[in-house]
């Protein structure tokens, strides 16, 4: 019988090769390089896919690929594969994230110690046979505060470093409970409070609507003069113009950075005009260790998948019964979108999420919900990096607790899913179905509601008074934002009112905080799903 055919389309060090064929698993087609017209052709004979950045997956492509049961990515990103044209043909897509760990946190480390001491730009006068002594003054890292914003693993490998050289380690990650990060040893406070104390800030983070613009031009008063701030994580963290901003004003002491909203970084960047900032070309994994790393931890992830069908760090559906998939889909993304719903709607680190089931789909395995659940929850604080097969393990690394149960003798009953959701301070209830138009939020708090969780929304907790909807009508209407859909739920007459506004566009932060002023709002949040 034939070995399974696959093919490394893009560099991969030899290690990942090497176990690769020691496996005698696979009959592996190892080409460095590979042309569009090449894998082209090719492709129709692969059953296993590896790539880097070179090489695009594309719906084209996939249509092509007769027998291909798996892409994986050697590194994190995925830009470039159609993971939906991947999962309509049944094929796995995974990444390798962890292999890059340390590399990142150490270039983030090499980042703060040039802005310390000026390194590239005393190196480069050098270069020019000069010998500026007093212009490159640096100044000593221990004894400074550095801030961690994302204590993941990247961050938390920072932390270490930083706490190594001596430093006051500030960290800051409001999807991780407390009591998880006390081996640390390390002051925990916001972001706003690290931005007034911090001499030097790193970013470990996903880039999310949180994550967005951390540093902005609104909130440059506020920063501490002279600091220095590193992001080796996402462009976009820092909004770009507000730094050109902040340096040119003298707030911010240097930047130093690795990624940017636009790669390669546009020749027309402010930022090349400043000298005490610092620019690399996206090298946070590029160190030979890293690569050893990312591409044995690819390559044991192909051999996993084709020995015992387990798929490591897989960025789509997991395997499901077929015959239930047609009945399930729908309840997928219900779960999914309720669990971004609920994780943008709760205030604090989420302790605990209990799940039950009651009517006619209790006889088929519900367990998958739960995933996509967990998914839906931790995407909101994580991005990208979260997905149906890793989420389980995020959640218990963040201590959340997802349980379920199934309501017994319900079979004949219609559909329903039912949560209690806690955080540190407050408990939600929520109860939803599948109907005709899809997934249905029909109950909020003990309250009846008709909402469907997806979209852009308005989430607005207010006194209920007549005229508030209109307030709200009025407002939007000034920024030209259409209202889609309107959806009210309330306990009884004059007391608090829920109330959300499907819209057409996503809300400006300047309009959100206007709203979130007015006397008669309670809470006010934008909602994406």
């Amino acid at each position: 019988m034939a070995k399974p055919r696959i093919l490394i389309a893009d560099n991969l060090d030899q290690d990942g090769v090497d176990i690769l064929n020691n496996s005698a698993l696979f009959d592996v087609d190892y080409r460095k390089k590979t042309s569009r017209e090449e894998l082209e052709a090719v492709i129709g004979e692969v059953e296993g896919l590896i790539i880097r950045s070179a090489s695009k997956v594309d719906k084209a492509l996939v249509d092509k690929a007769a027998k291909l049961k798996v892409v994986i990515r050697a590194g994190v990103g995925v830009d470039n594969i159609d993971i939906p044209a991947c999962s309509q043909k049944g094929i796995v897509v995974m990444n390798a994230p962890a292999g890059n760990s340390i590399s990142t946190a150490e270039q983030a480390l090499a980042m703060m110690f040039s802005l310390a001491r000026k390194v590239p730009q005393a190196d480069a006068s050098m270069k020019q046979k000069k010998w500026e002594k007093a212009k490159f003054q640096g100044s000593q890292l221990t004894g400074k505060t550095l801030g961690v914003i994302g204590l993941g693993r990247i961050g938390k490998e920072v932390v270490k470093r930083g706490k190594g050289l001596q430093m006051k380690v500030l960290g800051f990650d409001p999807y991780i409970p407390a009591e998880n990060l006390t081996s640390l040893e390390i002051q925990l406070v916001s972001v706003e409070a690290m931005l007034k104390e911090a001499d030097f800030i790193t970013v470990h983070t996903p880039l999310t609507d949180a994550t967005k613009g951390l540093v902005n031009e609104k909130n440059l008063p506020s920063l501490k003069k002279g600091i220095r701030l590193i992001n080796c994580a996402r462009g976009g963290i820092y909004d770009e113009a507000a730094l050109a901003q902040g340096l040119k004003e003298g707030i911010i002491g240097g930047v130093a950075l690795d990624v940017f909203v636009e790669e390669p970084l546009p020749a027309t960047s402010p930022l090349f005009e400043f000298e005490n900032v610092v620019l690399t070309p996206h090298l946070g994994a590029s160190t030979d260790e890293a690569q050893i790393e990312v591409a044995k931890e690819t390559a044991e992830s192909m051999v996993a998948y084709f020995r015992n069908g387990v798929a490591r760090n897989s960025l789509n559906f997991p395997t499901i019964d077929p015959l239930a998939m047609d009945t399930l889909a729908p309840w997928f993304t219900l779960c999914e979108n309720v669990g971004s719903l609920v994780g943008q709607l709760m205030k604090n680190p989420l302790k605990s999420v209990e799940m039950s089931y009651s009517g006619e789909f209790t006889h088929l395995n519900l367990a998958p919900l739960e995933i996509a659940l967990a998914k839906g929850l931790l995407t909101v604080a994580m991005g990208e990096e979260v997905n149906l097969v890793n989420a389980p393990l995020l959640a218990k690394e963040r201590s959340l607790s997802i349980s379920a149960r199934k309501v017994e003798k319900s079979e004949k009953e219609p559909s329903m899913l039912a949560l209690t959701v806690y955080d540190e301070k407050e408990r939600l209830t929520l109860k939803a179905t599948v109907g005709p138009i899809g997934g249905i939020v029909t109950e909020l708090n003990g309250n009846p509601l008709r909402l469907r969780p997806e979209g852009n929304l308005l989430y607005i907790l207010n006194t209920d008074t007549p005229g508030v909807v209109g307030k709200l009508g009025t407002l939007l209407g000034e920024y030209k934002i259409n209202i889609s859909s309107m959806e009210l739920s309330r306990a009884a007459k004059g007391g608090e009112a829920r109330t959300f506004l499907g819209l057409d566009d996503q809300l400006p932060k300047a309009l959100l905080e206007t709203i979130q002023k007015k006397e008669f709002i309670v809470d006010a949040r934008f909602i994406k799903i």
